[in-house]
């Protein structure tokens, strides 16, 4: 009898040991392809496996800036998300110029984590970059094109409005977006604010709203930030500690589609010791473009955050939509 239980619990650990190794030779493979690719962006195949991650990490309350130094860490790419957080140093270990990196002018950190160092993310067969106030739409290997378009824009020859797109060839469209640049004005929706606990750490109080043709969101943040050591891309960096935002407001959806406008109402709290108390009210995805644009109507958001080094060790202000 005890034979057949030495038996058995042998044949138990060899199986299971077969199944780690299993699990392991897995995950390898799947890293391995990812560098076999050539790729150094999050690929989609579809704009649901796109809206499956963003829904998985938004459901988890993934910490987004330590998910994306994490990518970074494992050699799958370097999140704009983190880039725009470097230190000088940091960023030369990374091999990132400070010249080339993109623009993008939105505190929603999930669009942040979905962007490359350049500003780019891969869905279906199409490339999507963001920089400055244009969006690019474009194959691969026509990424040359880009700076034929900036060319002809500045020397005239090309006109485009906020909130069109334009086909300027077969391989390349381009959108201007009409989202409103970071203002300090706490009396405008989409505002910013600033309480400082010293010089070296301040409170940022933030509400957001964007379209992007493939990604659209509402949102509002809390994070604590500290000067940094060099003065690189801006001259503050994201830390950890504890943040808190509370939201009440109305927002309407107007459809790409044509449908009609509707009125939503949100109202909740984010409470963590974390990078950010980041919450996106809403959001959509899609190919070739979101279904949705969300605009602010009314309500407010208050934020508080602490840094128990400084006195005062907690900071608070509330923005008006």
């Amino acid at each position: 009898m005890k034979k057949i239980i030495t038996v058995i619990m042998l044949s138990i650990m060899i199986i299971s040991c077969k199944e780690e190794e299993v699990k392991e030779k897995t995950q390898i493979k799947e890293i391995e392809l990812s560098r076999e690719s050539g790729s150094n962006m999050l690929r989609f195949t579809t704009a649901e496996e796109l809206k499956a991650f963003i829904s998985q990490h938004h459901e988890s309350e993934t910490d987004l800036l330590d998910e994306a130094r994490r990518m970074s860490e494992e050699g799958k790419y370097n999140p704009l998300l983190l880039v725009y957080n470097l230190e000088t140093d940091e960023a030369e270990k990374l091999g990132i110029n400070e010249k080339e990196v993109p623009l993008v002018s939105s505190n929603d950190d999930m669009l942040l984590l979905l962007l490359n160092e350049d500003g780019e993310i891969g869905i279906q067969d199409k490339i999507f970059r963001i920089d400055g106030e244009f969006v690019y739409t474009y194959t691969e290997g026509s990424s040359s094109q880009i700076n034929e378009f900036l060319s002809a824009y500045k020397e005239g020859k090309v006109e485009i409005e906020k909130g069109k797109t334009i086909e300027y060839t077969k391989d390349l469209s381009v959108y201007m977006h009409n989202n409103k640049l970071e203002r300090d004005d706490v009396s405008a929706k989409g505002a910013t604010s600033y309480a400082y606990f010293n010089s070296n750490y301040r409170m940022k109080a933030r509400q957001y709203n964007g379209y992007w043709v493939f990604y659209s969101s509402i949102g509002a943040k809390t994070k604590v930030q500290k000067r940094k050591k060099f003065l690189w891309w801006s001259n503050w960096k994201t830390v950890k500690t504890d943040n808190r935002l509370e939201y009440e407001l109305s927002y309407k959806v107007y459809s790409t589609f044509g449908f009609p406008t509707v009125t939503l109402n949100a109202s909740g709290h984010k409470y963590c010791y974390c990078n950010s108390a980041n919450k996106v009210y809403d959001w959509s995805v899609g190919f070739p473009i979101a279904p949705n644009v969300y605009v602010p109507q009314e309500g407010q958001t208050k934020h508080w955050a602490h840094w128990y080094s400084t006195t005062p060790n907690t900071v608070s202000t509330t923005l008006i939509y």
